[in-house]
């Protein structure tokens, strides 16, 4: 092996530490808690774009289903206090025929 050849060899240990160094730095910037915190901030608000765009263009399409199955949400988030008013008015309407 000529001092040609050993140089050229030394020269590509040295570039090929140097991008392995380089990639290191990136990665390891990367992987800062902020940079991930970052990327998964922008991951969630373009899939949260995304499902809003296609809901509007749902409801869009078909309103009547829409607008059914917002009140049935709705119906369901608000069953107990939907129920007492229910039972309320229930008794409110016992009372009154009770009364005649």
């Amino acid at each position: 092996m000529s001092e040609t050849d050993v140089a050229r060899a030394r020269a590509d240990v040295a570039l090929a530490r140097e991008r392995l160094l380089g990639s290191a730095h990136a990665l390891q910037s990367r992987l800062k808690p902020a940079a991930l915190a970052s990327d998964a901030w922008e991951s969630a608000r373009d899939a949260g774009e995304t499902a809003a765009t296609r809901t509007a263009r749902a409801i869009g399409q078909r309103p009547v289903a829409a607008s059914a199955a917002a009140i049935g949400v709705a119906a369901l988030i608000a069953r107990k206090p939907l129920a007492r008013l229910f039972a309320r008015l229930r008794g409110k309407i016992s009372d009154g025929d009770r009364d005649e």
